[in-house]
Protein backbone atom coordinates (compact mmCIF):
# COMPACT_ATOMS: atom_id res chain seq x y z
CA UNK A 1 0.00 0.00 0.00
CA UNK A 2 1.08 3.62 -0.74
CA UNK A 3 0.34 6.74 0.95
CA UNK A 4 0.04 10.15 -0.26
CA UNK A 5 0.75 12.44 2.76
CA UNK A 6 1.93 15.72 4.25
CA UNK A 7 4.72 16.02 6.80
CA UNK A 8 3.51 17.81 9.97
CA UNK A 9 5.06 18.85 13.24
CA UNK A 10 4.58 15.52 15.08
CA UNK A 11 5.01 13.37 11.99
CA UNK A 12 2.91 12.79 8.88
CA UNK A 13 -0.96 13.13 7.73
CA UNK A 14 -2.05 11.34 5.66
CA UNK A 15 -4.10 12.12 3.00
CA UNK A 16 -5.01 9.17 0.51
CA UNK A 17 -4.02 5.23 -0.15
CA UNK A 18 -3.50 3.42 -2.86
CA UNK A 19 -3.67 -0.55 -3.10
CA UNK A 20 -5.78 -3.05 -3.71
CA UNK A 21 -7.05 -4.62 -0.43
CA UNK A 22 -10.44 -4.26 0.61
CA UNK A 23 -8.87 -4.89 4.71
CA UNK A 24 -6.79 -1.39 5.02
CA UNK A 25 -4.20 -1.37 7.45
CA UNK A 26 -2.84 2.23 7.74
CA UNK A 27 1.53 1.48 9.02
CA UNK A 28 2.27 3.00 12.35
CA UNK A 29 4.96 4.84 10.51
CA UNK A 30 5.82 5.90 7.68
CA UNK A 31 8.92 7.15 5.56
CA UNK A 32 10.59 6.61 9.69
CA UNK A 33 8.08 9.02 10.79
CA UNK A 34 5.35 8.18 13.07
CA UNK A 35 1.46 8.79 11.40
CA UNK A 36 -0.30 11.23 13.69
CA UNK A 37 -3.37 12.30 11.90
CA UNK A 38 -5.54 11.30 8.80
CA UNK A 39 -7.11 13.94 6.26
CA UNK A 40 -10.75 15.21 5.73
CA UNK A 41 -12.50 12.84 2.74
CA UNK A 42 -9.37 10.64 3.43
CA UNK A 43 -11.90 7.20 1.94
CA UNK A 44 -14.30 8.91 0.50
CA UNK A 45 -14.88 8.63 -3.07
CA UNK A 46 -17.58 11.31 -3.81
CA UNK A 47 -15.45 14.34 -3.09
CA UNK A 48 -15.09 16.52 -6.47
CA UNK A 49 -12.25 18.51 -7.35
CA UNK A 50 -9.27 16.41 -6.04
CA UNK A 51 -6.08 17.06 -7.54
CA UNK A 52 -4.27 14.59 -9.82
CA UNK A 53 -2.41 12.66 -7.79
CA UNK A 54 1.70 12.54 -8.23
CA UNK A 55 3.32 10.61 -11.56
CA UNK A 56 4.57 8.04 -9.13
CA UNK A 57 0.99 7.09 -7.83
CA UNK A 58 -0.54 6.98 -11.19
CA UNK A 59 -1.95 2.94 -11.92
CA UNK A 60 -2.12 2.20 -8.14
CA UNK A 61 -6.37 2.58 -7.31
CA UNK A 62 -7.62 4.84 -4.68
CA UNK A 63 -8.46 2.93 -1.72
CA UNK A 64 -12.38 4.78 -1.23
CA UNK A 65 -15.84 3.91 -0.49
CA UNK A 66 -17.30 0.88 -0.93
CA UNK A 67 -14.25 -1.00 -1.64
CA UNK A 68 -12.68 -0.30 2.00
CA UNK A 69 -14.17 -3.57 4.11
CA UNK A 70 -11.63 -3.58 7.23
CA UNK A 71 -9.96 -0.55 8.62
CA UNK A 72 -7.31 -0.95 11.29
CA UNK A 73 -5.78 2.73 12.69
CA UNK A 74 -2.30 3.40 13.13
CA UNK A 75 -1.33 3.46 16.35
CA UNK A 76 -0.09 6.82 17.15
CA UNK A 77 -3.49 8.52 15.20
CA UNK A 78 -3.93 11.67 16.85
CA UNK A 79 -6.36 13.84 14.85
CA UNK A 80 -8.55 12.12 12.05
CA UNK A 81 -10.53 15.12 9.71
CA UNK A 82 -13.90 15.92 9.03
CA UNK A 83 -15.74 12.98 7.04
CA UNK A 84 -12.73 11.09 6.81
CA UNK A 85 -15.04 8.12 6.14
CA UNK A 86 -17.44 9.62 4.42
CA UNK A 87 -20.26 7.05 2.72
CA UNK A 88 -17.99 3.68 3.25
CA UNK A 89 -21.01 1.52 2.55
CA UNK A 90 -18.95 -1.66 2.11
CA UNK A 91 -16.99 -0.96 5.74
CA UNK A 92 -17.65 -3.61 8.48
CA UNK A 93 -15.04 -3.41 11.28
CA UNK A 94 -12.54 -1.05 12.59
CA UNK A 95 -9.85 -1.27 14.94
CA UNK A 96 -8.03 1.58 16.86
CA UNK A 97 -6.90 2.84 20.23
CA UNK A 98 -8.65 5.24 22.67
CA UNK A 99 -6.16 7.87 22.42
CA UNK A 100 -7.71 9.54 19.33
CA UNK A 101 -7.61 12.85 20.50
CA UNK A 102 -9.60 15.10 17.73
CA UNK A 103 -12.56 13.19 16.17
CA UNK A 104 -13.68 15.42 13.54
CA UNK A 105 -17.53 16.50 12.32
CA UNK A 106 -19.61 13.31 10.47
CA UNK A 107 -16.08 10.94 10.37
CA UNK A 108 -18.71 8.05 10.17
CA UNK A 109 -21.47 9.66 8.00
CA UNK A 110 -23.21 7.10 5.71
CA UNK A 111 -20.95 4.32 7.30
CA UNK A 112 -23.99 2.46 7.80
CA UNK A 113 -22.68 -1.02 7.73
CA UNK A 114 -20.34 -1.20 10.58
CA UNK A 115 -20.70 -4.08 12.77
CA UNK A 116 -17.81 -4.44 14.54
CA UNK A 117 -15.38 -2.12 16.93
CA UNK A 118 -12.17 -3.45 18.21
CA UNK A 119 -10.88 -0.95 20.46
CA UNK A 120 -7.39 -0.61 22.75
CA UNK A 121 -8.18 1.57 25.75
CA UNK A 122 -5.63 2.96 27.80
CA UNK A 123 -7.42 3.82 31.33
CA UNK A 124 -5.55 6.96 32.27
CA UNK A 125 -6.22 9.99 30.10
CA UNK A 126 -9.35 10.88 28.11
CA UNK A 127 -10.94 8.00 25.43
CA UNK A 128 -12.59 8.65 22.89
CA UNK A 129 -14.92 5.17 23.27
CA UNK A 130 -17.72 7.01 24.05
CA UNK A 131 -17.43 9.84 21.59
CA UNK A 132 -17.09 6.49 18.77
CA UNK A 133 -20.42 4.94 20.14
CA UNK A 134 -22.28 8.30 19.98
CA UNK A 135 -21.60 8.04 16.51
CA UNK A 136 -22.61 4.89 15.03
CA UNK A 137 -26.41 3.99 16.34
CA UNK A 138 -26.50 0.42 14.46
CA UNK A 139 -25.96 -2.65 16.61
CA UNK A 140 -22.45 -2.98 17.43
CA UNK A 141 -20.18 -5.83 18.41
CA UNK A 142 -17.38 -4.13 20.33
CA UNK A 143 -13.77 -6.34 21.25
CA UNK A 144 -12.55 -4.04 24.37
CA UNK A 145 -8.97 -4.46 24.53
CA UNK A 146 -6.60 -3.01 27.17
CA UNK A 147 -3.78 -1.02 26.78
CA UNK A 148 -1.35 -3.92 25.72
CA UNK A 149 -4.00 -5.78 23.40
CA UNK A 150 -5.45 -8.60 25.69
CA UNK A 151 -9.10 -9.25 25.12
CA UNK A 152 -10.60 -7.80 28.87
CA UNK A 153 -14.79 -7.76 26.85
CA UNK A 154 -16.57 -8.24 23.80
CA UNK A 155 -19.80 -6.39 24.29
CA UNK A 156 -23.11 -5.61 22.40
CA UNK A 157 -24.31 -2.64 22.02
CA UNK A 158 -27.76 -2.76 20.83
CA UNK A 159 -29.44 -0.20 17.97
CA UNK A 160 -31.53 3.24 18.55
CA UNK A 161 -32.75 5.48 16.31
CA UNK A 162 -34.60 8.84 16.95
CA UNK A 163 -37.71 9.78 15.15
CA UNK A 164 -39.06 13.63 14.90
CA UNK A 165 -43.20 13.18 15.45
CA UNK A 166 -45.09 16.51 15.01
CA UNK A 167 -47.92 17.61 17.10
CA UNK A 168 -49.62 19.19 15.20
CA UNK A 169 -52.62 21.33 16.68
CA UNK A 170 -49.71 22.43 19.42
CA UNK A 171 -47.24 23.15 16.39
CA UNK A 172 -44.13 21.19 17.67
CA UNK A 173 -41.99 18.73 16.77
CA UNK A 174 -41.79 15.82 19.41
CA UNK A 175 -38.85 13.83 19.73
CA UNK A 176 -38.87 10.22 20.43
CA UNK A 177 -36.32 7.82 21.28
CA UNK A 178 -36.74 4.18 19.66
CA UNK A 179 -34.54 1.16 20.97
CA UNK A 180 -32.74 1.07 24.29
CA UNK A 181 -29.30 1.41 22.43
CA UNK A 182 -29.29 5.17 23.40
CA UNK A 183 -28.51 4.26 27.33
CA UNK A 184 -26.00 1.61 26.87
CA UNK A 185 -24.07 4.16 25.09
CA UNK A 186 -24.42 6.36 28.37
CA UNK A 187 -22.41 4.03 30.15
CA UNK A 188 -19.62 6.03 30.84
CA UNK A 189 -18.08 8.11 33.79
CA UNK A 190 -16.71 11.01 31.64
CA UNK A 191 -14.95 9.40 29.42
CA UNK A 192 -14.00 5.82 30.83
CA UNK A 193 -16.41 3.17 30.16
CA UNK A 194 -18.18 2.38 33.37
CA UNK A 195 -18.85 -1.79 32.98
CA UNK A 196 -21.45 -2.40 36.05
CA UNK A 197 -23.22 0.67 34.43
CA UNK A 198 -23.70 -1.46 31.25
CA UNK A 199 -24.38 -4.67 33.44
CA UNK A 200 -27.16 -2.67 35.40
CA UNK A 201 -29.01 -2.17 32.21
CA UNK A 202 -29.82 -5.52 31.31
CA UNK A 203 -33.24 -5.95 32.26
CA UNK A 204 -33.94 -2.91 29.73
CA UNK A 205 -32.49 -5.17 27.01
CA UNK A 206 -34.64 -8.05 27.57
CA UNK A 207 -38.36 -6.43 26.95
CA UNK A 208 -37.21 -4.46 23.75
CA UNK A 209 -35.06 -6.53 22.23
CA UNK A 210 -35.60 -10.09 20.62
CA UNK A 211 -33.93 -13.16 22.66
CA UNK A 212 -31.41 -13.53 19.95
CA UNK A 213 -29.33 -10.49 20.98
CA UNK A 214 -29.77 -10.64 24.23
CA UNK A 215 -28.93 -14.27 24.68
CA UNK A 216 -25.66 -12.83 22.12
CA UNK A 217 -25.19 -10.30 24.99
CA UNK A 218 -25.33 -11.95 27.83
CA UNK A 219 -23.22 -14.85 26.79
CA UNK A 220 -20.61 -12.69 25.75
CA UNK A 221 -20.41 -11.04 29.52
CA UNK A 222 -20.35 -14.33 31.14
CA UNK A 223 -17.53 -15.91 28.81
CA UNK A 224 -15.23 -12.95 28.95
CA UNK A 225 -16.17 -12.00 32.74
CA UNK A 226 -14.35 -8.73 32.96
CA UNK A 227 -15.61 -6.70 35.78
CA UNK A 228 -18.63 -8.93 36.31
CA UNK A 229 -20.26 -8.63 39.83
CA UNK A 230 -22.28 -11.99 41.05
CA UNK A 231 -25.58 -10.66 41.09
CA UNK A 232 -25.42 -9.73 37.48
CA UNK A 233 -23.87 -12.74 36.58
CA UNK A 234 -26.76 -14.81 37.99
CA UNK A 235 -29.08 -12.07 35.82
CA UNK A 236 -27.40 -13.16 32.44
CA UNK A 237 -27.48 -16.96 33.39
CA UNK A 238 -31.25 -16.71 34.49
CA UNK A 239 -31.98 -16.01 30.85
CA UNK A 240 -29.66 -18.01 28.75
CA UNK A 241 -30.96 -20.64 30.71
CA UNK A 242 -34.37 -19.67 29.79
CA UNK A 243 -33.64 -19.51 26.19
CA UNK A 244 -31.11 -22.02 25.93
CA UNK A 245 -32.79 -22.96 22.15
CA UNK A 246 -32.04 -19.32 21.23
CA UNK A 247 -28.96 -19.07 22.81
CA UNK A 248 -27.52 -22.12 20.84
CA UNK A 249 -29.46 -20.75 17.74
CA UNK A 250 -27.16 -17.60 17.78
CA UNK A 251 -24.15 -19.71 18.74
CA UNK A 252 -24.33 -22.23 15.67
CA UNK A 253 -25.03 -19.05 13.07
CA UNK A 254 -21.64 -17.45 14.34
CA UNK A 255 -19.69 -20.47 14.26
CA UNK A 256 -18.60 -20.13 17.81
CA UNK A 257 -17.96 -23.58 18.66
CA UNK A 258 -16.00 -22.77 22.17
CA UNK A 259 -18.11 -20.88 23.11
CA UNK A 260 -21.13 -23.45 22.48
CA UNK A 261 -19.34 -26.34 24.58
CA UNK A 262 -18.55 -24.25 27.41
CA UNK A 263 -22.20 -23.19 27.76
CA UNK A 264 -23.13 -26.84 27.05
CA UNK A 265 -21.84 -27.99 30.27
CA UNK A 266 -21.94 -25.21 32.20
CA UNK A 267 -23.98 -25.47 35.73
CA UNK A 268 -26.96 -23.52 35.12
CA UNK A 269 -27.93 -24.97 32.04
CA UNK A 270 -29.85 -28.14 33.05
CA UNK A 271 -30.93 -30.60 31.23
CA UNK A 272 -34.46 -28.95 29.53
CA UNK A 273 -31.62 -26.55 28.83
CA UNK A 274 -29.11 -28.98 26.62
CA UNK A 275 -32.39 -30.61 25.12
CA UNK A 276 -33.32 -27.20 23.62
CA UNK A 277 -29.59 -26.37 22.53
CA UNK A 278 -29.85 -30.13 20.57
CA UNK A 279 -33.21 -29.35 19.36
CA UNK A 280 -31.29 -26.07 17.37
CA UNK A 281 -28.48 -28.31 16.66
CA UNK A 282 -30.45 -30.52 14.45
CA UNK A 283 -32.48 -27.90 12.82
CA UNK A 284 -29.23 -25.93 11.85
CA UNK A 285 -28.14 -29.62 10.25
CA UNK A 286 -24.66 -29.71 11.65
CA UNK A 287 -23.53 -33.39 12.76
CA UNK A 288 -20.76 -32.39 14.34
CA UNK A 289 -21.97 -29.69 16.79
CA UNK A 290 -25.02 -32.28 17.60
CA UNK A 291 -22.72 -34.93 18.21
CA UNK A 292 -20.63 -32.78 20.57
CA UNK A 293 -23.69 -31.80 22.40
CA UNK A 294 -24.64 -35.71 22.55
CA UNK A 295 -21.49 -36.21 24.28
CA UNK A 296 -21.71 -33.20 26.60
CA UNK A 297 -25.04 -34.29 27.57
CA UNK A 298 -23.98 -38.07 28.46
CA UNK A 299 -21.29 -36.82 30.63
CA UNK A 300 -23.34 -34.70 32.68
CA UNK A 301 -26.09 -36.69 33.42
CA UNK A 302 -25.17 -40.20 32.34
CA UNK A 303 -26.90 -42.25 29.24
CA UNK A 304 -30.98 -42.22 29.85
CA UNK A 305 -32.09 -45.93 30.71
CA UNK A 306 -34.05 -47.82 27.60
CA UNK A 307 -37.96 -48.30 28.93
CA UNK A 308 -38.44 -52.08 29.50
CA UNK A 309 -40.28 -53.45 26.31
CA UNK A 310 -43.25 -55.60 26.89
CA UNK A 311 -44.81 -58.08 24.08
CA UNK A 312 -47.99 -59.81 23.89
CA UNK A 313 -48.91 -62.66 21.88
Amino acid sequence: MKLLYDETLDGISVRRCYGLDGIVQIPDSYDGKPVTGLERYLFSETVRGREVPPHEYVGEPELCGSQVKELVLPRYTKRIGAYAFYNCFGLRKISCRSTVEDWGAGVFTGCTGIERLDICVREEGKSCFREILSELRQTLDVDYRGEDGALLARLVFPEYFEESVENTPARIIMREMHGCGHMYRYCFDGTRFDVGEYDRLFPYVTVQEKPELVTRLALYRLYWPWGLKEEAAQAYWDYVAAHAGDAAEGILKRGERDILGWMARSEPVGRDGLGQMLDAASRGGNAADAALLMDIKHERFGAVPLKARTFEL
